[in-house]
């Protein structure tokens, strides 16, 4: 047996000053003066739910998307620009706490964050062993219209080996691509983490995408979801069937965790006909054994036109900033 205590982190929003809010009129984009006060305290939220983490024994915590809630500022692309400085600035900060938490408790740490790597700004996902060593990255893959702004797509579905087993990674809006998870789920993942701020198409649609990821793929999904954006809270961990074995619920600030097994198999009773038909009661490897890569092709086929997102100062960036400030346009 391979039973190990997982577990994901619910952390909530700091309130941002009206004069570091890039949407208002008081603005004042101070570069020290936000890491200072409104980037770095709320990563000390993360850090202390990770330490809560350590002392309860998890053997592996993800945190939810972006701990420092830099993307607070991705949209501005105007001359007040400090999103590029924010993300270049913290993330070293970030890693190397994070490493000493992981180190200190002999915990594995997935952390989302804003990271840089040359011109290009990703969202990242960094795999830290027990020892506190970053053995493995992913690079979200699917960004959403707003993010775009200044934030580039990663280009590799990949999974990550650990000492309790391969994981794979799927960060926000990735959940909302079946195509991803049955990648990692052919590439042997046996858990998925879910950094995110975003839970489904709407609402409460949430939980049942989750859910049915997890029992297609036949492995586990645990997702850290934030306390304050698009159906605040319902962190969980969820099992190879779809059953949900733990919910952080609606509560700010917690740790969500689950003992799982590993080495439990996704199997059907001996007696059950399609086990006595194919001599296999394994769910996972019959599913995988019974697919029709041949006729999936369009699968593979060149995505349309993406849309047009404004990225750079003008017209086009003024209109919209007036707008969002006037309320037109909502998270």
């Amino acid at each position: 047996m391979r039973k190990i205590k997982v577990g994901a982190i619910q952390s909530a929003a700091l309130p941002i000053p009206d004069r570091y809010q890039w949407t208002n009129n008081a603005y004042a984009p101070d570069v020290d003066a936000i890491l200072e006060r409104v980037i770095i305290p709320q990563a000390e939220v993360t850090f202390g739910l990770l330490e809560q983490a350590g002392e309860a024994g998890l053997d592996v915590v993800t945190t939810s998307e972006d701990l420092s809630l830099a993307s607070a500022f991705v949209m501005d692309t105007s001359e007040n620009n400090i999103f590029p400085e924010i993300v270049r600035r913290g993330f070293p900060l970030w890693e190397e706490r994070i490493s000493r938490i992981a180190e200190r408790y002999g915990m594995n740490v997935v952390a989302c964050y804003f990271k840089p790597d040359g011109d290009f700004i990703y969202n990242t996902a960094s795999v830290f062993n027990r020892k506190g060593k970053i053995i493995g990255e992913y690079r979200k893959t699917h960004i959403p219209c707003f993010e775009a702004f200044q934030v580039s797509e990663g280009d590799s579905i990949h999974t990550v080996d650990t000492d309790i087993g391969k994981i794979g990674i799927m960060i926000c809006y990735d959940m909302m691509f079946p195509s991803v998870s049955d990648v990692l789920s052919q590439l042997g993942a046996e858990i998925i983490f879910h950094p995110t701020f975003g839970y489904g198409w709407y609402d409460s649609i949430g939980e049942a995408t989750l859910r049915t990821r997890a029992n297609d793929g036949s492995l586990y999904i645990v997702t850290a979801k934030d306390y304050r954006y698009n159906a605040a809270g319902k962190s969980s961990v969820i099992d190879p069937w779809g059953h949900v074995l733990a919910d952080a619920a609606y509560s700010p600030n917690v740790i969500v965790s689950a003992e799982i097994d590993l080495d439990a198999r996704k199997t059907q009773p001996d007696w059950y006909l399609q086990t006595e038909i194919t001599g296999c009661a394994d769910m996972r490897k019959r599913h995988a054994a019974e697919r029709r890569p041949e006729l999936y092709a369009t699968l593979g086929e060149a995505a349309p036109k993406k849309y047009d997102v404004i990225t750079s100062p003008g017209k086009a960036q003024a209109e919209f900033l007036e707008k969002f400030k006037q309320g037109i346009y909502r998270w």
